[in-house]
Order: C-alpha cells, then structure tokens, then sequence
C-alpha cells in the first residue's frame, strides 16, 4: 500500500517559510503566471493538511485544467514533494509557511504609520521579526540628522541572547520551558553599557517579567548609545506577529517618565491601529489568521 512505503520514506523537504499558518481562503483566477499556478497548488495543498488529496478536487477548486494541474503534480512528484498514488490522489511532504506573515497591505498600513511617527516625534521607528535564534530588521525610517547613528539598517541581525526590550518582550511571549529548550539557557546577557552575563535563574526572572505586558524599554540605552522603546504586535489570539521600536539616542531628557509616557501612548496607538489591520483582514479572508509562533521556527 502506498501509505505504508510513505512511512517508510525518511527524506523530509520542509519548507520553513514562516511563523504563518492559516486556513487558506484560495481565489480562482482565469489568468495567472505558471510561478503564481504552482504557489496555488502548494498553498492549496497546505491547508487540506496531510491526508490524501483528488487531483480533481484541487483542479476543480483552482480553477486549473487537469492537464495543467498534471504537469505541476509531476513537478512536484518528481523533486519529493508530494507522493502520488494510483487512483490520481496525492499528499504532500512539505511545509508552505511564510517567514514573514505579512501581506501587501499590511505593509502598506505599517510603512505609513511608521513615517508618521518619524515625522511627529523626530524618532527611527522599526519594524523587527525573528527568525531563528536572532531578530532581524525588517524595515526602519531613517533620522537624517539623528545625533547617534543607528546601524541596525534592514537586514541587520542580531542575537536574542541579549536580553533588551526587543528580546525581553518575544521571548516572554515563548514561554521560558521553550526557550530553556532551545536555547542555552546560561548564555543570555544583560543590554547597556556593561553587557553583563547572565545565570539562567535571572535570565528567567528578566524574561517572565515582560510576560503580562505589551510595553518595554531601555531607558539608559545600550552598548552604543540607543535607547529603544518597545511594543509587540500580536493577532486577536495572542500568535506573534512582529515587534515595532522607536529607536533613539540615549541622551538625557527634562522629564523622563514624561518622556516614557509619550513613548508608550505612541507606541500603543500604533499597536491599535495595527491590530486592527490584521483584524480587518481576517474577517476579509473568512475568519482569524493563526500564526505560528515562535518554537516552530526557533532552531
């Protein structure tokens, strides 16, 4: 039987495109490139989940002809991705996840809400997934005339082994059983000028803290004079999205907890405002997204 010489395979091809894991609403289209006809087939297969699926079936719901839908299945076949059986079923042997589950209008609100903030407040905003064992700058508005250069450009990467706002809120949100798991847990290390070690019982105590909020900060900076504020945006059930930061220098201000106060109201009406993007486009695509969150793509 099919199913018994499946088991018996031990090449696995993952894909491990991201934290993104829904239940797809997939729109028929009567003209679309072969690239876009491939990624409906596999996105297609991804949400019926692992149990035999009808050529048919998927050629009816794309709207694909079935000699179209032939070629890619033999595709697929061919290079280990899916496993086809004699009664014209297939199942699949990857995973289809996006490592950054945001879409182009998200990205649009996102972009636009974070030149406003530059614009009003004078401050880098920035946009930081992870991925791994790192957080990795998606995007950031530029400060021209900052009075401290901010090196964490797009595309910059940087451990979560040190433990500042930005890893003290995504971590909280894993769960240290997790995060002990993965990671070593005597190898974090305090943000600042000082980059202390850390034993893992503080390494907890540090991260737990920032379990119940959705705020944090550096107030005195770090290593190299930038002091970030930090929120994290998550959906309506609580899956990790991304973090947002207002970046600055690590100068001092005539009334700190005034400052704080400031930073924490923007930083939350933002949140707001994209919270309710994903909120909007879930209800647009036929119920709540479910991301994927962290230990799936940790290691």
């Amino acid at each position: 039987m099919f199913f018994a010489a499946a088991d018996s395979i031990s090449i696995d091809y993952y894909f491990n495109i991201s934290i993104y894991n829904s239940k797809y609403e997939i729109l028929k289209a009567k003209s679309v490139n072969p690239s876009e006809r491939l990624l409906q087939v596999m996105e297609y297969l991804m949400a019926a989940g692992p149990e035999p699926v009808k050529q048919i079936d998927i050629a009816r719901d794309l709207g694909i002809s079935p000699a179209t839908l032939n070629r890619i299945i033999k595709t697929l076949s061919q290079r280990g991705y899916l496993f086809r059986t004699s009664e014209k079923y297939c199942v699949r042997n990857f995973r289809l996840i996006r490592n950054v589950p945001m879409s182009e209008s998200y990205l649009s609100v996102l972009s636009d809400l974070m030149n406003d903030i530059t614009v009003q407040h004078r401050v880098s905003v920035e946009a930081v997934v992870a991925t791994g064992f790192d957080l990795l700058w998606h995007s950031r508005t530029e400060l021209p005339d900052a009075s401290v250069a901010i090196r964490a450009a797009t595309g910059f990467r940087r451990s979560l082994y040190e433990l500042d706002a930005l890893a003290r809120l995504y971590l909280s949100r894993v769960g240290w059983d997790e995060v002990s798991y993965q990671f070593f847990p005597g190898g974090f290390f305090k943000t600042g000028l000082e980059m202390k070690s850390l034993p893992s019982s503080e390494a907890r105590r540090i991260i737990e803290n920032s379990a119940d909020s959705d705020f944090d900060l550096d107030f005195d900076g770090n290593h190299v004079g930038v002091r970030r504020f930090a929120t994290i945006i998550e959906d309506d059930d609580g899956n990790f999205l991304h973090l947002l930061s207002i970046a600055e220098a690590a100068v001092p201000v005539r009334d700190k907890e005034a400052h704080i106060a400031q930073s924490r109201s923007v930083l939350q009406k933002a949140r707001a405002t994209l919270q309710a993007q994903i909120r909007a486009e879930a209800i647009a695509e036929g119920g709540p997204k479910k991301h994927e969150l962290s230990p799936a793509h940790i290691g």
